[in-house]
């Protein structure tokens, strides 16, 4: 099953999942797959404030080909499955320190995609003889030229 709007190619095993996002059922993004294990997925978050999310298998929904999903909110991730240590590499399989071999992992399962792509209005191409319109998005502003708005933007500190 290969998602048309992904840029990956179908991905349809745990470890090809390492360094993709995982998102809660409340749709917040909590990181990225750091490394995983028969039993874990390891979350991680930020980059300067890390967190490390251990996360049992059993709460993943699945992969969309675009996110790894889970079955449980951000707070019930941060309450119950946030440490402040990184992935053992002899326990965890980790992308640069490939120590942890196992020969099974339980089914990945593949889902849905969730993307919706947006709702952007129908274009159509400018009438020649109708001079376009350029709105500063942020004060509703209106110029006559893409250029009068860039200078807008840059002096009034948008």
């Amino acid at each position: 099953m290969v998602n048309p709007l992904s840029s990956n190619p179908a991905k349809s095993a745990w470890i090809d999942l390492i360094n993709e996002s995982v998102h809660t059922s409340d749709d917040i993004d909590i990181g990225d797959i750091l490394a995983l294990s028969r039993s874990f997925i390891v979350v991680k978050r930020g980059f300067v404030n890390i967190h490390y999310y251990y996360i049992p298998i059993t709460k993943v929904e699945g992969w969309d080909d675009n996110v790894l999903w889970l079955k449980i909110n951000e707070s019930e991730v941060i309450k119950n499955y946030e440490r402040d240590k990184i992935p053992d590499p002899s326990q965890y399989y980790i992308k640069d320190y490939p120590c942890y071999i196992t020969s099974h992992y339980p089914q990945l399962i593949i889902i849905p995609s969730k993307y919706r792509k947006p709702d952007y209005p129908t274009i159509v191409p400018p009438a020649t003889d109708v001079p376009q319109i350029y709105r500063c998005d942020l004060c509703n502003a209106v110029f006559n030229n893409e250029e009068k708005l860039s200078e807008h933007v840059s002096i009034a500190g948008h």
